[in-house]
């Protein structure tokens, strides 16, 4: 669905056109039920989730113009009712996956445990500027450890739209670790760090 499309819908599910949520709902409904059923692998459950999020924006639809990168913020609606649901079902022990937890590095100095806090910090920011599309396959690689065709599948893109975008978040990536290291002394963490991320990501590119 096209950004343009998605937001005349919304402005029209506001206002209480219930033939646009139907067709918000038929065109974005897959994808969702994808991720659901990627956490709890239940058909039922999957749907049950899934339609309670949809009732939920119905219900609050009124505020959804106020919503930035719908998409996303629908995904994290899954992602959120599927760990919840698995946390009282007690088959998960961690509600969340810690973003870029494959780049943490134990350090004995206070100076490196600095740079790394403050690298991370500077990660996380370049991650949330990346375009929406290209924020939410880098996420959906990274932070829930799917494979390339597994987000494809998932949203509906070919798996070299996947390759492309997160080349894109890469490069994006390097070029703000490259001026933090020319900004900072230390520069072998840095390296290291961004080594580890790439190789991380590489592993999932099948």
């Amino acid at each position: 669905m096209e950004e343009f499309e998605i937001s005349l819908l919304v402005k029209k599910i506001a206002k209480g056109d219930s033939a646009a949520f139907k067709l918000f709902f038929d065109k974005l409904y897959p994808r969702m039920y994808r991720l659901a059923f990627f956490y709890v692998k239940s058909d039922v459950l999957s749907e049950e989730l899934v339609s309670d999020i949809f009732l939920k924006v119905w219900n609050n639809r009124k505020k959804l113009p106020e919503v930035k990168k719908l998409d996303f913020y629908l995904y994290q609606a899954v992602k959120n009712q599927s760990l919840t649901y698995l946390k009282k079902e007690s088959q998960l022990s961690t509600i969340d996956l810690p973003a870029l937890k494959s780049m943490r590095i134990e350090y004995s100095e206070p100076e490196s445990i600095m740079i790394a806090r403050e690298l991370a910090v500077k990660i996380e920011s370049a991650i949330s500027e990346l375009p929406d599309k290209c924020e939410m396959i880098f996420r959906l690689v990274r932070e829930e450890e799917m494979s390339y065709k597994e987000v494809a599948e998932l949203m509906d893109i070919s798996s070299k739209t996947v390759e492309n975008q997160m080349s894109i978040a890469i490069k994006k990536l390097k070029a703000t670790l490259d001026a933090y290291q020319n900004s900072t002394s230390d520069s072998s963490h840095i390296s290291l760090m961004f080594l580890l991320l790439l190789l991380d990501i590489l592993s999932r590119s099948n």
